[in-house]
């Protein structure tokens, strides 16, 4: 006979571990299958021989980020300042500039010395930006003659009408493919109503990437998993749920299991890979089908020691270099190492993966090694092209993952699906960070989707 649970989580990623721990702390039986052999879904981590850190998915916190605040706390892991001392870089159209200022998301400090007519169109944009955000309703966006007119355009058509120079319209393609609002997609793909409300929900000038964690973020999943003890099967991915009037069947490639709930904690795509008995109903089975993943890769390389510093850099470049739209230091000061996390995102990814297609893969990796090293050069200087280390996170290559930072709303998806994003279907719950409405595409979107589906089940089992 199958074992019985009273709730099974199927997903180890941070949003699962944290309802299944939840769960387990309020007394309730439960069960954590994960289809990878390793915890933590998009928050992963390793560690350098030189001591260092890296994080191959996210590893930034904000001030207002106060779910995953929390959990650090809880478990006693330690943080430290973004590093921002210095002037940033911008390179566009081949030209280089150092200001004491930034731009992601929204701009502060000192503007770059492209000229006044650039960035003035660009100023002039994000004023109307800003104030049609202030139009949306707190929430996921409802359906309503408003929001369809929104989500009826592409973030390129908004672009398109209101910037008059190519820095204006880079300015804005730069900060949905950077900043992603979940994705990171090109503006083409891309709903202006989601643009929207990413920004008011995940707003940057909350400072989300005030902090990195000592240690990395990929400490987190194993700390979590430690209380779960032998209830977490790694390496089963679930095949099929099948529900009954007073209980649940979960299949995997190695067993059946009994429950009353189910918290289903991956991205929609993924959620959408599973035969659900009797089927899904028809919004939730179309929404899965139209919530495509972000593309990026991550690259993290390192250092034997910041030189940046040295040049009176920051190591926070942003441009329109052919591979390398954003980069950031993430050395820790504890270690005296030097580390840059740069990312690959929408046709620029497309682009830099198929480098050396039909070549041996030590070629290939040296090809892409090289087209990034080469995007670090030029912010920083010739001193980039020789790192000590040099590691590649291939998410969309990830059959269990499928791409970063999260997955995204195409037009019309908002408005005609969106409302089946997390309502509970029978006995199956959601989680994962694509679900919140507080920091969506955040650890902390995550932590608060785990911790409600968790309170939601636990107030039907008492």
């Amino acid at each position: 006979m199958p074992t019985r649970y009273d709730c099974i989580v199927v997903g180890a990623g941070l949003s699962g571990l944290v309802a299944a721990r939840n769960l387990q702390r309020a007394g309730h039986r439960v069960l954590v299958l994960e289809a990878q052999e390793r915890l933590g879904g998009r928050m992963v981590g390793k560690t350098l021989p030189s001591g260092q850190w890296i994080d191959l998915g996210g590893q930034w916190v904000g001030p207002t980020q106060d779910r995953f605040l929390a959990l650090l706390d809880e478990y006693g892991i330690r943080r430290f300042p973004f590093p921002t001392a210095g002037k940033k870089v911008l390179v566009f159209d081949g030209k280089r500039y150092e200001f004491d200022g930034f731009f992601e998301g929204f701009p502060e400090g000192e503007p770059p010395s492209v000229s006044p007519e650039e960035w003035q169109d660009a100023m002039a944009a994000w004023a109307r930006f800003e104030a049609l955000a202030k139009t949306l309703a707190p929430g996921h966006p409802r359906r309503d003659a408003h929001t369809q007119s929104l989500d009826r355009q592409t973030f390129a058509q908004w672009i398109d009408a209101n910037t008059t120079t190519a820095f204006g319209h880079w300015y804005f393609a730069y900060m949905v493919r950077t900043v992603g609002f979940l994705g990171p997609a090109e503006p083409g793909q891309v709903s202006l109503l989601h643009v929207l409300w990413g920004h008011v929900c995940a707003s940057q000038a909350e400072y989300p990437e005030a902090e990195l964690i000592h240690g990395g973020a990929g400490q987190v999943p194993a700390k979590l998993a430690a209380e779960l003890g032998q209830n977490l099967r790694l390496g089963e991915p679930v095949l099929r749920i099948t529900q009954a009037e007073d209980s649940l069947e979960v299949e995997t490639t190695k067993g059946r299991f009994m429950a009353q709930y189910a918290v289903v904690a991956m991205p929609p795509h993924l959620a959408g890979r599973i035969v659900y008995e009797p089927p899904l109903p028809p919004l939730r089975a179309q929404l899965t089908q139209r919530m495509p993943m972000g593309c990026c890769a991550k690259v993290l390389v390192a250092y034997d020691r910041p030189f940046w510093r040295n040049l009176g850099l920051a190591g926070l470049a942003i441009g329109n270099c052919p591979w390398i739209e954003l980069c950031a230091d993430s050395s820790d000061p504890e270690t005296g190492v030097g580390v840059i996390a740069a990312f690959i995102v929408g046709d620029r990814y497309g682009r830099w993966q198929a480098l050396g297609e039909g070549l041996d893969p030590a070629e290939r990796r040296r090809q892409r090694q090289e087209a990034v090293l080469g995007d670090l050069a030029s912010y920083f200087s010739p001193e980039a092209l020789s790192p000590v280390f040099y590691e590649e996170a291939d998410w969309p290559s990830h059959p269990w993952i499928g791409g970063g930072y999260a997955a995204f709303m195409p037009p019309g998806v908002w408005t005609s699906y969106g409302e089946a994003l997390t309502a509970p279907v029978g006995r199956i719950y959601w989680a994962g960070t694509e679900m919140a409405e507080r920091w969506p595409g955040f650890f902390d979107g995550a932590v608060r989707t785990g911790e409600a589906a968790a309170a939601a089940i636990h107030a039907l089992l008492i």
